[in-house]
């Protein structure tokens, strides 16, 4: 009970408990303006210390490494926020905190597992940093937004730093210093040896083409042969049956009686044409014949032979151009030297006539 204007203690009392929700009260509706005075843009920077990273092929050696950061978020829906958040009286430097802890949970996750999830080798992480920072935002940002109800603008690793003066990168170094040699001895190796497959099946193809090419120009010259030889066995036809019929055919027998101006016969029987000189020819490296002046003129007119084109008769000490041999000179009166054909394979043609002298060797 109060006297003269003086409160009891127990009004006291309840007038300090009021005094101090009240202050609270207002410390906790000054911290929530603050963060949505903070939920355009904040940042919070983080660092991970030194803890051990492993290549999954080498599980025995740890690499330490440490990793510093940079985390951009926004509060978009606080009424979600302070439902999320309401059992705690958060401040600016509480809720950064926190924040701070997971981030630097999940950063350290997952910079621990890119060597085996990203394929990164641990002594690359250095140099992939680019590569780390999209991999650990794109693990760590849903989980930060869906815990805290809030929006991750940016996450980004801004350096990464391996101890390289641990046993653990020294060991692993010259492991994989050796690994790599191997593989460019390996590489080489295989370069090698393709390289000599691709040779001799090039030389292969080659010979094949050589081949081939060889074979279709025996028989192309083959085939030159035969129809020369063709030609030549049809003008000795005709030669023959010019020889056999065409005298009796100009001036033969009619009826059994000697015709004026023709051939004188002897019974029923006319004489056997006069024989002339009869030539070996020597064509693409062939000795060929014999041939009488006459075929060898057909021959000339078809481009067979000309004056350089050697050959050899009954009573020649040896072969000569058919353009020296007298009999066969005029031949070649009105055709330009054409040029040599190849020399004779060194056979020797048959006697003429039957006799017993051989056509010497060219």
């Amino acid at each position: 009970m109060a006297f003269f204007g003086f409160k009891s203690s127990k009004e006291v009392e309840e007038e300090k408990r009021e005094a101090a929700e009240q202050a609270v009260r207002q410390v906790v509706q000054n911290n929530m303006t603050n963060l949505s005075n903070l939920s355009k843009g904040s940042q919070v920077s983080f660092a991970v210390p030194y803890f051990d990273v492993f290549d999954p092929r080498f599980m025995d050696q740890g690499v330490p490494v440490a990793v510093h950061g940079m985390i951009v978020y926004s509060i978009d829906d606080m009424d979600t926020f302070h439902q999320i958040n309401k059992n705690e009286a958060y401040s600016d430097e509480t809720f950064q905190n926190k924040l701070r802890g997971q981030v630097v949970k999940y950063v350290k996750s997952a910079v621990a597992n890119a060597p085996s999830d990203a394929q990164i080798p641990v002594l690359q992480l250095e140099r992939k940093i680019l590569e780390i920072s999209e991999l650990v935002q794109n693990y760590v940002t849903p989980k930060v937004e869906k815990l805290f109800a809030i929006t991750i603008r940016s996450l980004d690793i801004t350096s990464i730093i391996i101890d390289k003066d641990s046993r653990g990168y020294r060991e692993l170094k010259a492991i994989t210093a050796d690994l790599e040699r191997e593989r460019e001895l390996a590489k080489n190796e295989v370069n090698i040896a393709n390289f000599r497959q691709q040779n001799e099946m090039n030389m292969e193809v080659n010979r094949l083409q050589t081949v081939d090419t060889m074979r279709l120009q025996m028989e192309d010259q083959r085939e030159r042969l035969r129809i020369q030889r063709d030609g030549i066995e049809k003008h000795q036809e005709q030669q023959i049956k010019d020889g056999r019929f065409g005298r009796t055919m100009g001036g033969g027998m009619m009826g059994g009686n000697p015709v004026m101006g023709g051939t004188p016969t002897m019974g029923n029987m006319a004489p056997p044409p006069m024989m002339s000189a009869q030539y070996y020819v020597g064509i693409n490296g062939q000795q060929m014949g014999p041939f009488d002046v006459n075929i060898l003129r057909q021959m000339v007119q078809q481009g067979q032979i000309n004056g350089q084109t050697q050959v050899w008769t009954q009573g020649m000490p040896q072969w000569a151009p058919a353009g020296a041999v007298p009999e066969l000179a005029s031949l070649f009166a009105s055709q330009p030297m054409g040029m040599t054909p190849p020399p004779m394979g060194g056979g020797t043609p048959p006697p003429m006539d039957g006799g017993n002298t051989p056509a010497p060797t060219l």
